[in-house]
């Protein structure tokens, strides 16, 4: 298959998010008087599926739910500790969205490699996008900042279109960017992206720096893993 479009998560494929979301998630669970000392480690088995999924993974796994468990939340296989309730998370909602849109870009950067690969396959003439289930208004300041003009088109998650894995996001940017589905992959960190690619029939491929490791995702069905980001640009020009 010949691949005229590349679709990109963000968190974990082409950003290292990982720090300031964990500073971020430390200071508003301090100020909601919540458990406040997570590692990079916890933060990455939370976020992926969007912010209040993210919130409510956190609620959780404070309140005794474990690791294992938290993949099922955000899904309706979902279980949760009664003290995740609605209101706490709606509240916890409204310290994060604020905070880390301020805070979003202290520590966070292209992974290596990542640059040079967006050169490279643009000058290739390939259509380059991202579709993300992080809040629209990070989403579009993260790519401006650290992308230039690379991108034909950029989606995060906004009220109004159902969130990955559902496939609605992938499918309005395939819409945009005027591609042939069967031209276009998406790359992914996460099962999340494994799911929402095989929701829009679409070729997938798994980075494996990112916020799941190999073994999980191959679990999920992945078949094509890259290690760094040129054999990412090898894959996506194969």
């Amino acid at each position: 298959m010949v691949y005229k479009a590349a679709i990109f998560d963000m968190d974990g494929t082409i950003l290292d998010t990982s720090q300031d979301l964990t500073t971020s998630l430390n200071y508003i669970m301090k100020e909601a008087g919540h458990r406040h000392d997570y590692t990079v480690n916890d933060i990455q088995n939370f976020f992926g599926s969007g912010v209040r999924v993210a919130m409510k993974r956190a609620l959780a796994y404070e309140y005794g739910a474990s690791v294992e468990s938290l993949v099922a939340v955000g899904t309706d296989k979902e279980t949760l500790p009664s003290e995740v309730t609605d209101e706490e998370v709606d509240r916890l909602l409204d310290l994060f969205k604020p905070y880390y849109a301020e805070h979003s870009n202290e520590k966070t950067g292209p992974f290596p490699g990542i640059l040079e690969m967006f050169k490279h396959l643009h000058d290739k003439g390939l259509k380059l996008a991202v579709v993300s289930n992080k809040p629209d208004e990070a989403v579009q300041i993260l790519v401006k900042q650290h992308f230039y003009d690379y991108f034909d088109f950029v989606l995060g998650q906004a009220n109004q279109i159902r969130r990955k894995p559902y496939p609605d996001m992938v499918n309005k940017c395939v819409e945009e960017l005027k591609i042939p589905l069967e031209n276009c992959v998406y790359i992914g960190d996460s099962e999340i992206d494994l799911q929402t690619a095989a929701n829009a029939h679409m070729d997938e491929i798994a980075v494996t720096w990112g916020f799941r490791n190999r073994e999980f995702l191959k679990e999920f069905g992945a078949k094509t893993f890259v290690d760094n980001a040129q054999e990412l640009e090898k894959a996506i020009l194969k």
